[in-house]
């Protein structure tokens, strides 16, 4: 699958914009603060449906302007499909040629990417929401309907949430709680599964990749702690008993304080937290390693690589991780767009497509 051509409307720094891409490495060149990274935002906004950046699309808007729009033709096993986007504040619409899309579940997993930004370091560094954010990305472009649960499962917990603030009735919210226990758990529970499912192919690929970076003495494990447990089984069905269990505390607390919007997955390297054993080398690897992962995770599951999307990052990587990327690229020979501000022979002699970006300007070299 490759992305043939991107059109930007008001989007971040672009008043008008139209690219032509190749199906092969495409680069584009720059100094920053131009735009290259805008470019690959506006292809992964119509891929997922969101900004990887940004929480409101308010701030993907061009400066002076009220709405932005983006469209995108892209192949697919074949097929040619036309991607939108258009933001107003209040409004948004996501379209499939030409049909919008009522829910994001329907949209997202048309097209598929994989991204890699330098912030990404913060999937190993930070804490467990973003890793769910990453597992979670990685399981709804494959089953779409993930999303759907997840939007469910987090409107659940809202109203919970507003229920333990305001009722004071005390029986009445037992009883209410119990209604909505019962909707968490089982919305939450498909959620779990999912979850479990993805960080097993996440943890069997990543290690072969890991151990073929480095060296296969090092022993990398990715753990999905689902309800504060290892065990999967034993997860679900506490699941129901710790709810209830959970009902004084939370009352006491006015909050919601148990389910999977608090899980936990753990990345150990040789037996240790990497978040915090693991070197800023080891952890640059680490992502690295799971992005690489994510790629052929989808492959494996849509028979096609996704399209991959490189902000920057071989210059925040050492030598010898950075000559492991360009050689997975060049192997790979599917289309890769990559923001570079200097040239590298290494790809720049694959047949790649060179652009230059400056000011919010595109022209092919």
């Amino acid at each position: 699958m490759y992305i043939k051509e991107l059109y930007l409307v008001n989007f971040r720094n672009y008043q008008e914009q139209k690219i032509d891409f190749q199906p092969g490495i495409n680069l584009l060149m720059g100094s920053n603060g131009q735009g290259k990274t805008n470019i690959l935002e506006g292809i992964g906004y119509l891929i997922s449906g969101k900004s990887a950046h940004c929480k409101s699309e308010n701030d993907l808007i061009r400066w002076g302007e009220k709405n932005f729009y983006l469209s995108g033709s892209f192949l697919v096993s074949e097929r040619l499909f036309m991607l939108e986007g258009y933001y107003e504040t209040g409004k948004k619409v996501m379209k499939i040629n030409q049909l919008a899309c009522k829910r994001l579940s329907d949209y997202v997993g048309t097209v598929n990417g994989v991204s890699f930004y330098p912030d990404d370091l913060n999937i190993v560094k930070k804490g467990p929401n973003e890793r769910r954010r990453f597992i979670d990305l990685l399981i709804a472009q494959i089953r779409p309907t993930h999303f759907a649960l997840l939007n469910a499962y987090l409107r659940a917990v809202h109203q919970k949430n507003i229920l333990l603030k305001n009722e004071r009735n005390i029986n009445l919210l037992r009883i209410q709680l119990q209604a909505w226990n019962e909707q968490i758990c089982e919305i939450g529970s498909k959620i779990i599964i999912n979850r479990s499912e993805f960080t097993d192919k996440l943890n069997t690929h990543c290690r072969k990749i890991f151990q073929s970076i480095f060296s296969d003495e090092d022993h990398l494990d990715i753990v999905y702690q689902a309800l504060g447990k290892k065990d999967l089984e034993q997860a679900l069905q506490s699941f129901p008993e710790i709810l209830e269990k959970k009902m004084i505390q939370e009352i006491e607390r006015k909050a919601v304080l148990f389910g999977p919007h608090r899980d936990e997955i753990i990345i150990y390297l040789n037996g240790n937290d990497t978040r915090i054993f693991a070197s800023q080398g080891q952890q640059r690897s680490l992502v690295l390693s799971l992005k690489l992962a994510e790629m052929e995770i989808i492959r494996n599951e849509k028979d096609e690589y996704p399209i991959l999307l490189l902000d920057d990052v071989l210059s925040e990587l050492d030598e010898y991780r950075r000559d492991y990327l360009i050689e997975y690229i060049n192997t790979l020979q599917k289309q890769t767009i990559i923001t570079m501000t200097g040239a590298d022979d290494r790809i720049t002699n694959q047949n790649a497509v060179v652009y230059q970006v400056s000011n919010g300007n595109i022209r092919r070299k």
